[in-house]
C-alpha cells in the first residue's frame, strides 16, 4: 500500500499517547467542570455502566439494527414511523431505491467520460480553464480510456461531475433529505428551515484499476496541504519535496484530492488500535468559540448526560464547527452526513457506532478523566474489567491539556487505546450491502470507519477501455439557515467558474478548474430537478408557501405551517443570494 512508503509524522498524531494541546485547553477544560465536579463524578459511572448494556445491544444485533426503507415507502406511515424510531435511536438509517438503476449507470458512464476528458487535456497539453461566465451545452466527447487510481479507494478534487451534480439535483434525493431533516427537532423560535435543503458540494470517492504500474508519486502528491490557519496549532504537515512531474502526474495531482487524514488515516492501525472518526470539528466540541456558543453539550458538561437530545438542532446551528480551517472540514451545519452508492457496496467499507447518545456522551466526557490503575497487557478478562471499571477512574480537577483523539485542522478521532469503554472492535457496525441508487445517512456525532481495502464495490457500467469502478458521492443533509446561506452564496460563485467548494479551497485562489463548457449546466439542474434544484443550489430564490413537503403523514401539518421566524429565514436567504 503506498501509504506504507508516506514519511508522514502519524504516529506522532495517533500513536499510542494523545497529543498534548497549548496551554488555554487545560483552561478550557476546566471551566466546563467548575462547581460541577460532584456531578460529573456520578454521571461518569452512570455513563459507564450505561455503555456496558449499549455494547452488548449493539454487539448482538449487529447490522440488524440499521432501519432501511424504500423510498416509495417513504409515503407510508407505518414505514415511516418505524425508520423514524429506529433511525433516531441508532442514529444511522439507509433509504433504498432513491435514484433508478439507468439513471445511475447514465451518471456513472459519462462521469467516467468526464475524469478522462480532464486527463485527455493534459495528455495534449491543453491547460485547465481560468474563470469564465456562463455554461455552453457543449457535452464531453466519448474518451473511453479513464482509469481509476490502482491503490485504495480515493477521495477526488472533482466536485462537478455528472454523478455529483445530478445525484445533488435529483427530486428524489431532495425528498429523502427533507423527510429525514423533519426527523430532528427544532424550536418554535429556531432559524431552520428544514423545508428547504441545500446543496452541500463534497468530493468523488472511486476505485479502480490504476493510472498505471508506478504509483509512487501519486502517494507524494498533494496529500500534505491541511495546515492550520490558528497560530497556536503546531500540527502542520510537511510539503512534498518532489521533482517536477510530467503532464500526466500533474493530472493526477489534480485530480487527486489534497487528502487530509479525514480520508486516509482510517486505512491505518495505528499503534493506538482501531481508528473511528467523527465529522464536524473535533477540538470545537470543547470550546468555547465552537459548539459551546450554542450550549449544544451543555447536559453532558453538567453531569446530566441522560438529558441530552441529540436530535436538537436549533443551537446547532449557531455553532462554530470548524475554527482552524482545515481541509475538507465542514463550516455549514449539516443535519446528516450522506454517502449515494452508484455502485454495488459490499459488507464492510462502511462500518459505525450506532449510538449517537451514550458514545457521544462518552468522547466528550473522556478527556476529563484518567485511570488509577494503567491498562493490561490483554484487553479481556477480571483485570479488564477491573481497568474499566468506573471506580478505577478519576476525574481530573487539575486538568491538563489532552483532549483524546481531537487536533486542530482534524476530524475527531476515537481509538481503542483512548477510548476504552467503547469497545471499538465490537460496536463498529458493519453496512449492508449498498445497491447503486440506495442512500445511506447518519448523524454528524456518529463514529464511523470507511475501510479503505480493496474493491468492496463491484460492477459498474462498463465503459470500453476502462477498468471496473466502485463509485460513491458523498451527499449529506443541510438545512436552510442564515449561516447555510452565505455559504451557499460562495459555493454558487464557485459553481459557476467551475472552482471547487468553498470547504476544499482553504487558500481561496479556486486553483484547481473544472471546464465549465463541459460540466453540468444550470439548464441540466433544471430539467433534473426543477425548481427545488436550483433553490437547493442558490440559483432561484425561495418562496416561504412551498407545498413540496416530503415528510411523514403524521407530520405534514405541523410542517406546512409557516411561523414568523420560518418565514424570516426564507427572508433572509433570498437577501443574501438575491440582493437585488
Amino acid at each position: 500500500m503506498f501509504l506504507e512508503s508516506m514519511e508522514y509524522p502519524l504516529p506522532s498524531l495517533w500513536g499510542p499517547d494523545p497529543i498534548p494541546l497549548p496551554q488555554r485547553f487545560s483552561k478550557i477544560k476546566k471551566s466546563l467542570i467548575a462547581g460541577r465536579e460532584a456531578e460529573l463524578e456520578a454521571s461518569w459511572a452512570r455513563l459507564t455502566l450505561a455503555l456496558r448494556v449499549e455494547v452488548e445491544h449493539i454487539e448482538c444485533l449487529g447490522a440488524h439494527l440499521i432501519p432501511s426503507v424504500e423510498f416509495a415507502d417513504l409515503k407510508d406511515p407505518a414505514q415511516t414511523s418505524r425508520f423514524g424510531r429506529d433511525l433516531r435511536r441508532y442514529g444511522v438509517g439507509v433509504v433504498r431505491k432513491v435514484i433508478p438503476r439507468p439513471e445511475v449507470d447514465s451518471a456513472v458512464r459519462d462521469t467516467v467520460r468526464y475524469l478522462d476528458g480532464r486527463r485527455k487535456r493534459y495528455d495534449t497539453g491543453q491547460p485547465e480553464p481560468e474563470s469564465v461566465n456562463g455554461n455552453q451545452e457543449t457535452k464531453p466527447p466519448l474518451l473511453p480510456h479513464f482509469q481509476a487510481p490502482k491503490q485504495d479507494p480515493t477521495c477526488f478534487d472533482c466536485f462537478w461531475t455528472p454523478a455529483q451534480v445530478r445525484c445533488r439535483a435529483h427530486p428524489n434525493v431532495l425528498r429523502v433529505q427533507k423527510f429525514m431533516m423533519s426527523l430532528w427537532e427544532a424550536q418554535p423560535d429556531g432559524r431552520v428551515e428544514t423545508r428547504f435543503p441545500i446543496t452541500y458540494v463534497d468530493r468523488l470517492r472511486v476505485h479502480g484499476g490504476g493510472f498505471g504500474a508506478d504509483t509512487s508519486d501519486i502517494g507524494s502528491l498533494n496529500m500534505c496541504n491541511t495546515t492550520s490557519s490558528n497560530p497556536e496549532s503546531n500540527f502542520a504537515w510537511p510539503r512534498s519535496q518532489t521533482t517536477p512531474r510530467e503532464p500526466q502526474q500533474q493530472l493526477q495531482s489534480q485530480l487527486l484530492a489534497s487528502q487530509a487524514a479525514d480520508d486516509w488515516i482510517t486505512a491505518l492501525q495505528s499503534a493506538a488500535g482501531i481508528i473511528a472518526q467523527v465529522d464536524n470539528g473535533s477540538l470545537e466540541r470543547w470550546e468555547p468559540d465552537g459548539y459551546g456558543r450554542s450550549q449544544t453539550y451543555h447536559q453532558v458538561f453538567h453531569g446530566k448526560w441522560e438529558e441530552y437530545d441529540p436530535w436538537e438542532c436549533t443551537g446547532r446551528a449557531s455553532s462554530t464547527m470548524d475554527l482552524y480551517n482545515g481541509y475538507g472540514a465542514c463550516t455549514i451545519f449539516r443535519m446528516f452526513q450522506g454517502l449515494l452508492a452508484l455502485s454495488t457496496i459490499e459488507p464492510g467499507m462502511l462500518r459505525l457506532l450506532p449510538s449517537p447518545k451514550l458514545a457521544t456522551a462518552y468522547y466528550l466526557l473522556r478527556p476529563f478523566f484518567a485511570p488509577k490503575n494503567q491498562a493490561p497487557d490483554r484487553p479481556s478478562g477480571a483485570e479488564w474489567d477491573a481497568y474499566l471499571d468506573a471506580r478505577n477512574w478519576e476525574l481530573q480537577h487539575d486538568p491538563d491539556t489532552t483532549i483524546h483523539g481531537a487536533v486542530p485542522g482534524h476530524a475527531q478521532r476515537l481509538t481503542e487505546r483512548w477510548h476504552p469503554h467503547l469497545y471499538l472492535r465490537r460496536v463498529l457496525v458493519t453496512l449492508p450491502t449498498l445497491q447503486p441508487g440506495d442512500y445511506i445517512l447518519w448523524h454528524p456525532d456518529l463514529p464511523y470507519h470507511i475501510s479503505s481495502n480493496s474493491c468492496h464495490g463491484l460492477h459498474t457500467p462498463s465503459t470500453p477501455g476502462a477498468d471496473d469502478i466502485s463509485m460513491l458521492v458523498y451527499i449529506p443533509a443541510a438545512p436552510l439557515t442564515q449561516t447555510n446561506a452565505l455559504y451557499l452564496a460562495r459555493q454558487r460563485k464557485a459553481f459557476r467558474r467551475g472552482q471547487p467548494g468553498p470547504d476544499f479551497d482553504s487558500s481561496g485562489r479556486g486553483t484547481v478548474f473544472e471546464d465549465i463548457n463541459v460540466m453540468p449546466s444550470e439548464k441540466e439542474i433544471a430539467e433534473l430537478g426543477g425548481a427545488p434544484a436550483l433553490r437547493a443550489m442558490g440559483l432561484q430564490p425561495w418562496e416561504p408557501d412551498d407545498e413540496d413537503v416530503f415528510v411523514p403523514s403524521e407530520q405534514i401539518e405541523d410542517s406546512k405551517i409557516e411561523t414568523p421566524t420560518a418565514n424570516e429565514v426564507v427572508r433572509i436567504a433570498n437577501l443574501i443570494l438575491f440582493p437585488d
